[in-house]
């Protein structure tokens, strides 16, 4: 019989199971682990020769098992003290993988009197597109899911100090962008030593009486991710032990194969429990020797649970879908909640994505109305970007509640997801609480308050603790960069005196709308005057007719409707109704000479003066304001990057946020309360700390204070 990849995986887990069960007494005292990986590697090949016809490996082919089909090496590794190896022959491999599966056996030994054992805590089958570097793989996919540009992916490639000179990382970064890669579970040096990461690998995997078998999750059309038993375990616990509740009845909405309904059970026994689930499949995977359990077929956006008695106490717990309604629409998902502007945001902004929200928000807030009214405790695993949303609006609708807490845990750890994740606790039919505040600790430390975030004086604060006096509405203000939904035409890069689009097409129009642009990951530095990029500026105003550039820049008009089918292709209905070739994010302040700017984006705050002979404009991933003279904006640039104004960011902005700088967040720095408390040596030391040269004087400073912006 031929070998399959299939039979490769079950006769690795098979063979993990019957070594674990005997003897090696031939290893006793043997710590050398390239010894017993020999010993492991060749029993385990015979294993697979008393079955199938297999091709072994040697040193001159590189890896033990190279028929096409198999095409994978086999590693063994201590459990302590995981191997290196060498296996790497090009860059891209660290990003793009191996180009050949690995099968990783990882053992624990131990000598017992004159008995050698090996337990073999995981058998992994990784796939070769999973053999990249895991830092690099995870940065590179989380710029490619923020729209990164080809120049954000080269500086990313820079930072990290991938090898090559710039036509390689050029060239490496436009494939990065039409083939991402797959997140990659090996740490990788730049002299291409390798080393497993096995957390992160061993996360993904289903366990398998006491051995894991790679398998990914599937759960990307509802958003969820299973959350296993020994973390509904410690969920319940602490409902148990630290919170001392005791149902009557148990809830899990979006129920999934049932984990939290067996852990309640165990925890909480004898109470009547409920799962609803719109997937049939996964309700029949739930353990139904659970006593007291109702299974229930329902869409969890549908389902209405009907007069709840007032007498009984509920637990409503669980891990609802961490993808958004946007996500869901983008792979025509059924298991979406009627569209609605759910959080009645202002009309332009929920066009501009602010009504965009986490399906997990939407069903935890569908629980807190149905069960407010009644003594409840609510307990769900959700991003903390939710949980936050949550409190604001528990508190903007005047919702009573009697207890409220964030518990943070690793989601890496325990889903293989990059994301700030939390247990999010509310209780209803206690003592209401008077104070709008939320603690927030580990889970695995409930206790231990790391810091405190909710409302003071009606304002929010992402950290309640040592508020510095500066917060109000900023005297300027403060406007998004320019939006046009169309990069590959309206952006460009100068080269030798020419100007290329990024189809890296050669553009030769007049200069008469082209700007120099700055995109978020220039805004690194105290100060930026010059850029290679470009940008095509159709509009001064927002509406304004674009039918006169034909006459004003032939060239330019030609290229623009050479290209027209870019354009029509943007989905964003800002552009419905829209001349043709339109933008957003442009106004007079826009062409105003210098501007103060900051990344929406980095979780660090810099602000940065940018200028240029010719207006330089910035991206929509930046805030900036504006100025007509330089004096003006070095000083503004000064005060914000004061220690005084990074303390009130930490206490206003949330760094888990996709932008933790948005003009919501910088709309409140009070310019006029900065300037009541900073000196001018404050300032002169900041520009000491920026490396700047000295330029600020006492008395441009006092000229700054008596300006009315």
């Amino acid at each position: 019989m031929k070998l399959t990849i299939t039979n490769l995986r079950q006769e690795a887990i098979a063979f993990s199971k019957q070594e674990s069960k005997i003897t090696h007494n031939n290893l006793i005292g043997i710590t050398d682990g390239k010894a017993i990986g020999t010993y492991i590697e060749r029993k385990f090949e015979e294993h697979l020769k008393s079955k199938y016809e297999i091709t072994t490996g040697s040193i001159a082919k590189g890896i033990d098992l190279p028929d096409p089909h198999i095409n994978t090496d086999i590693k063994v590794t201590s459990v302590k003290k995981p191997q290196s190896s060498s296996p790497f022959k090009n860059i891209e491999q660290k990003i793009y993988g191996l180009g050949h599966n690995l099968l990783i056996f990882v053992y624990e030994k131990t000598d017992i009197d004159n008995n050698c054992y090996l337990d073999f805590k995981h058998c992994i089958f990784l796939e070769a597109n999973r053999t990249g570097d895991y830092n690099l793989t995870k940065i590179l996919r989380k710029m490619i899911e923020l729209d990164a540009k080809k120049e954000d992916i080269i500086e990313i490639l820079d930072d990290r100090n991938v090898p090559g000179d710039e036509h390689i990382l050029k060239t490496l970064a436009e494939k990065i962008l039409k083939n991402p890669p797959k997140q990659g579970y090996l740490t990788i040096s730049n002299a291409f030593q390798w080393r497993l990461k096995y957390n992160n690998v061993i996360n993904l995997k289903n366990k398998i009486n006491g051995v894991y078998d790679y398998e990914e999750f599937s759960g990307k059309e509802l958003g969820d991710y299973q959350t296993p038993l020994y973390f509904t375990d410690i969920i319940c616990n602490y409902l148990k032990n630290e919170l001392n509740i005791s149902p009557d009845i148990i809830i899990e909405p979006t129920c999934g194969t049932g984990n939290f309904l067996k852990s309640a059970s165990d925890k909480f026994p004898n109470k009547q429990l409920y799962g609803i689930d719109i997937d049939n499949e996964k309700l029949e995977k739930v353990d139904k020797t659970i006593p007291n359990l109702k299974l229930i077929n329902e869409d969890i956006f549908t389902f209405r649970f009907g007069n709840t008695n007032k007498n009984n106490s509920f637990l409503i717990i669980g891990n609802p879908p961490w993808i958004t309604n946007a996500e869901l629409s983008k792979i025509n998902s059924k298991n979406v909640p009627l569209k609605s502007n759910f959080r009645n945001e202002m009309a332009i902004d929920a066009r501009m994505g602010n009504s965009n929200f986490d399906i997990s928000e939407y069903i935890i807030l569908k629980m807190i109305d149905e069960f407010k009214d009644t003594i409840s405790t609510i307990a769900f695993l959700c991003k903390t970007t939710v949980s936050r949303n949550i409190f604001i609006e528990l508190n903007r609708n005047n919702i009573n509640y009697s207890f409220i807490k964030q518990l943070n845990f690793d989601s890496y750890k325990i889903f293989n997801i990059d994301a700030d994740a939390c247990l999010f606790v509310i209780q209803f039919g206690g003592k209401t609480l008077t104070n709008k505040i939320c603690e927030v600790a580990d889970i695995s430390k409930p206790s231990e308050v790391l810091y405190k975030f909710g409302f003071k004086n009606d304002k929010f604060y992402s950290n309640i603790k040592d508020i510095p006096p500066i917060d109000g509405n900023c005297q300027m203000e403060w406007r998004q960069g320019v939006k046009h939904d169309c990069a590959k035409i309206m952006e460009l890069t100068r080269k030798n005196n020419r100007f290329l689009n990024k189809n890296n097409e050669k553009v030769e129009i007049e200069n008469t709308y082209i700007y120099p642009l700055l995109k978020s990951s220039q805004l690194k530095k105290p100060i930026v005057n010059n850029t290679s990029k470009h940008i095509i500026i159709t509009q001064k105003k927002i509406k304004q007719d674009t039918s006169h550039i034909k006459t004003d820049a032939p060239e330019t008009w030609k290229y623009l409707n050479n290209n027209k089918e870019y354009f029509d292709r943007r989905k964003s209905s800002i552009y419905n109704n829209a001349p043709d070739f339109s933008i957003f994010g442009i106004g007079d302040y826009a062409f105003k000479k210098y501007k103060v700017a900051i990344s929406g984006f980095y979780k660090k705050p810099v602000f940065t003066l940018v200028y240029s002979d010719k207006t330089m404009m910035l991206d929509d991933t930046c805030y900036f304001l504006s100025f007509d003279k330089y004096d003006d904006a070095y000083i503004t640039m000064l005060i914000l990057n004061t220690p005084l104004v990074k303390k009130f960011l930490k206490n206003i902005a949330f760094l888990d946020s996709k932008r933790p700088y948005s003009k919501k967040v910088l709309k409140r720095i009070d310019l006029e309360k900065c300037l009541n408390i900073l000196t001018f040596d404050d300032l002169k030391q900041t520009e000491d700390e920026l490396g700047l040269e000295n330029y600020i004087t006492d008395e441009k400073f006092r000229e700054y204070k008596s300006t009315e912006f």
